[in-house]
């Protein structure tokens, strides 16, 4: 006689079914707990900001002051990674694919994440959808200098001599690079950019008299300039610098067409959890707020302006189309 089986097999099934159930539900709920235990534990352990590019940069000293107050706040080390090369291609590319837990952040910049994308066809990251854009640290005039016994005094006698035979400007960023050209449009000057892996070699190069002048950012040039080694002939600012008032704003010398601003910020990669991006934000601003930092900040003129994560995002976002549009109307050739 064959044993009934039906009911007792159903009863097994459904009670097995039960307990999976039970155990997926129970692994669910802990997924998000543990999530946001890890958020709330944050930060645990070393958080490297990489700067991508060499020691020196506004972006390598910007971060360098933020990191020096992070670390403390934040009761974890902060550690600053330089990688440069492929104009800052090679840092934010490392960054963009790094674990989005907090751990690793970038100093972004005009370069970076405005002027780059201008000028290759193919990045191997997106200046936007691959990062969150946390906190805005400060917008950076650029400063226009030669040596300082170039024959040149004024920038209309340097555009005079770019006229009768073609100049050489350096340019070691994306955003200087842009800025030389979009000069050449509004001023109507004949020079040639000479690129470099950064800045500092320029203006290296242009002490030793292998270029002529330089579209710098003005923490670049500042020490040459108060050591009587280099001359400023205009300022991209809306004012004058207040460490060189004697040096004109391009608009005051009739030059109202070039708008181009360079910045510096902090980014995480995309899908970084919002708490610790607002964490971040909150940190890095109050660091901004810091009497001493603002005095460091404003002494190599970099113009402190923190934002929340929102108008960070948009800002970012702007600067990539207003950055891109002269490049175009510099008739720049992306690589």
């Amino acid at each position: 006689m064959t044993r009934p089986f039906g009911a007792p097999r159903r009863r097994l099934l459904a009670a097995s079914t039960f307990t999976v159930l039970g155990a997926l539900g129970a692994l669910g709920g802990a997924l998000p707990w543990a999530a946001a235990q890890a958020q709330s534990s944050y930060p645990d352990k070393p958080i490297t900001i990489v700067v991508p590019f060499s020691p020196g940069s506004a972006t390598d000293t910007s971060a360098r002051i933020i990191a020096e107050k992070l670390g403390p706040r934040m009761n974890v080390p902060v550690v600053i990674e330089n990688k440069p090369g492929a104009s800052g291609t090679i840092g934010s590319s490392f960054t963009a694919r790094a674990q989005p837990d907090g751990y690793t952040l970038i100093l972004t910049s005009s370069s970076t994440h405005s002027a780059t994308p201008a000028l290759f066809r193919k990045l191997p990251f997106d200046p936007t959808g691959d990062f969150i854009h946390i906190v805005r640290i400060a917008t950076i005039p650029m400063m226009l200098v030669v040596r300082d016994d170039a024959p040149y005094k004024t920038l209309p006698e340097l555009v005079k001599a770019t006229q009768a035979k073609p100049l050489n400007y350096a340019y070691g960023s994306p955003t200087s690079q842009i800025a030389g050209a979009t000069f050449n449009t509004v001023a109507g000057a004949a020079a040639n950019g000479v690129p470099y892996k950064s800045q500092p070699p320029a203006v290296t190069d242009l002490l030793g008299g292998h270029v002529d002048y330089l579209f710098a950012d003005l923490s670049v040039v500042t020490s040459f300039m108060q050591g009587g080694k280099l001359r400023g002939l205009a300022y991209t600012g809306h004012e004058r610098a207040k460490a060189f008032p004697s040096v004109p704003t391009l608009a005051e010398l009739g030059y109202k067409n070039f708008d181009l601003v360079v910045w510096v910020g902090v980014a995480a990669p995309a899908k970084t959890p919002d708490a610790i991006v607002q964490k971040l934000n909150t940190e890095v601003a109050a660091i901004l707020r810091e009497p001493d930092v603002l005095q460091r900040f404003e002494s190599l003129g970099m113009q402190v302006s923190p934002n929340t994560v929102a108008e960070h995002q948009s800002f970012a976002q702007a600067q990539r189309q207003i950055w891109t549009q002269r490049a175009v109307d510099a008739k720049i050739e992306p690589q």
